[in-house]
């Protein structure tokens, strides 16, 4: 009995000491297991741990086919620079003219590579996110790999101020022939021949330059040039000498008279008017008084009288100036009238002047130069005018027709008592009213093909006036007397034959005088 229950107490201990072995084996399965994954998290964290912190490209990363594996970010930079730089140096512009060169580089229009940019992108592979999405990226390139392309830009319109620069030095402006007019001179024309320019076609050229450097070509470039041609060749300038239109009046009167008409027409002797421009007679005299040279000589006054002014007979200059330009087809801008008809011109062909009212300004009306001349030859004033030649008419007239006159009206008479008795003085005359058109009438091959309305002139009646001595007393009745001898001159004819002066409305008048008074009438104003 006792020997059983020992048998059972051994079995019992037995088993413990085998249970205890059992915990003890498992305590340690559990320790090494524990160890092994400790050792294993360890090496997996301290590996983790390695890869994470490099600063090196990780594998499967490439920048324009270059594999940047194990490089620093530096090493990659100057990597893919030392890649790309042959490309951007082999960019050479050059620009050819004639004998002339311009060459320029990449950096004149800016080129470059984005590589700064895209390194950095491909340094940021494995550098994102929490761990697990880096290591996860980190695997997937390196299975896959992860791909980076550089992108060249550049900017040709950075040269548009050098080409500017470059048409300067090509550039050449075309010069027109030239014409110079010697009006006292033989040869009246002398000429320059033209000068052909040329342009650069800066727009083409940058366009070109762009389709260059897009198709990456950087053979020498030839620089696109336009010829300039001028407006008026030699051949255009040697048309506009024809004498197209001339026109004269008779010179009278005194000799300051005469001094005023020759000063006055010096200032548009050798005129050129060119196209669109307009002369102004008052502007090219200037004031006509005495500081500049003119004399004392009849002009209008108060529309009905004569008075000795400085710069009378100026009249007959911007006149016989008309007179020209209407005959050379000219454009008429200004022009006045007398208050009547001069003795010098047909009615309604007079121009009067008056500084700085009245003005005769002309217009070219052509596309070419015009040019004046004047001269004094055998008593008269001549103005010519010389241009191109017209094909369409031959001459042009200018043709006075009288629409309305009126009677001259008798001179209102006033007694003026400090003149002697039956003494009569007239102060100025009366003269008719006179209504008038001209017209220019051109002419081809001698018939009229057309005519056109040029100037109305109303000149208007004038009552002129008379002054009258206090009246005669009455004549007593003389003793007839025998008829005296008559005065015979060394020839034998009466004295007194061929020298009686004239006499206007009862006014006894010298000859002179009745002539300045004539050639008066064109001289209103000064």
């Amino acid at each position: 009995m006792q020997s059983t229950t020992q048998s059972k107490r051994e079995a019992v201990r037995r088993k413990a000491v085998q249970r205890k072995k059992k915990d003890a084996m498992y305590k340690a399965v559990l320790m090494m297991i524990f160890t092994v994954i400790f050792l294993a998290v360890l090496g997996v964290s301290a590996y983790a741990y390695h890869i994470l912190s490099s600063d090196r490209f990780y594998p499967g990363v490439t920048v324009d086919g270059v594999s940047l594996q194990g490089l620093t970010f530096e090493e990659g930079l100057k990597a893919i620079r030392d890649l790309r730089q042959p490309e951007l140096d082999a960019m050479k512009l050059i620009l050819r003219h004639g004998e002339h060169q311009w060459e320029y580089s990449y950096r004149d229009i800016g080129a470059s590579f984005n590589i700064e940019d895209v390194v950095k992108e491909a340094y940021q592979v494995g550098r994102r996110g929490n761990i697990f999405e880096r290591l996860m990226e980190i695997y997937e390139v390196g299975r896959k790999g992860r791909h980076f392309t550089t992108a060249l830009t550049y900017d040709v319109s950075l040269l548009k101020d050098e080409l500017e620069a470059i048409a300067q030095q090509i550039n050449i402006q075309p010069v027109d022939a030239q014409i110079e007019f010697h009006p006292d001179s033989k040869q009246k024309f002398t000429f320059t021949k033209e000068v052909i320019g040329k342009g650069m076609l800066i727009e083409q050229a940058m366009a070109d330059i762009k389709a260059k450097v897009d198709a990456r070509d950087f053979t020498p470039y030839e620089i696109p040039v336009q010829t300039l041609y001028p407006k008026y060749t030699l051949e255009e300038v040697k048309t506009w000498t024809s004498r197209i239109a001339v026109y004269s009046t008779k010179l009278s009167g005194t000799p300051e008279r005469i001094h005023n008409i020759t000063l006055s027409s010096k200032s548009f002797d050798g005129l050129r008017l060119d196209p669109g421009e307009v002369f102004s007679f008052n502007e090219a005299t200037g004031p006509r008084d005495k500081a500049h040279g003119y004399l004392d000589a009849p002009v209008i006054k108060e529309g009905k009288k004569l008075v000795d002014e400085p710069g009378g007979g100026n009249c007959q200059t911007s006149t016989t100036l008309y007179g020209a330009a209407v005959r050379a087809d000219l454009e008429i801008v200004e022009r006045w009238h007398h208050s009547w008809p001069s003795a010098y011109t047909e009615v309604g062909q007079d121009a009067t002047v008056n500084y700085p009212n009245l003005d005769l300004k002309i217009r070219n009306n052509k596309d070419t130069p015009v040019f004046f001349n004047r001269y004094i030859s055998g008593g008269r004033l001549y103005v010519e005018v010389y241009g191109k030649a017209p094909t369409d008419y031959d001459r042009i007239e200018l043709v006075s027709v009288i629409l309305e006159r009126t009677e001259k009206p008798p001179e209102k008479v006033v007694q003026d008592n400090s003149l002697k008795p039956g003494e009569e003085i007239i102060e100025y005359e009366s003269r008719p009213g006179i209504k008038v058109q001209t017209y220019r009438v051109y002419y081809k091959d001698g018939k009229e093909i057309k005519r056109v309305k040029e100037a109305y002139s109303n000149y208007p009646r004038i009552v002129g006036k008379k002054r009258v001595g206090p009246p005669k007393p009455p004549e007593q009745e003389a003793p007839e007397a025998e008829p005296p001898v008559e005065a015979q001159k060394p020839n034998g004819q009466p004295a007194g034959s061929g020298s009686t002066p004239s006499t206007q409305n009862g006014t006894e008048v010298s000859s002179d005088e009745m002539v300045d008074e004539q050639q008066g009438q064109g001289s209103q104003g000064n």
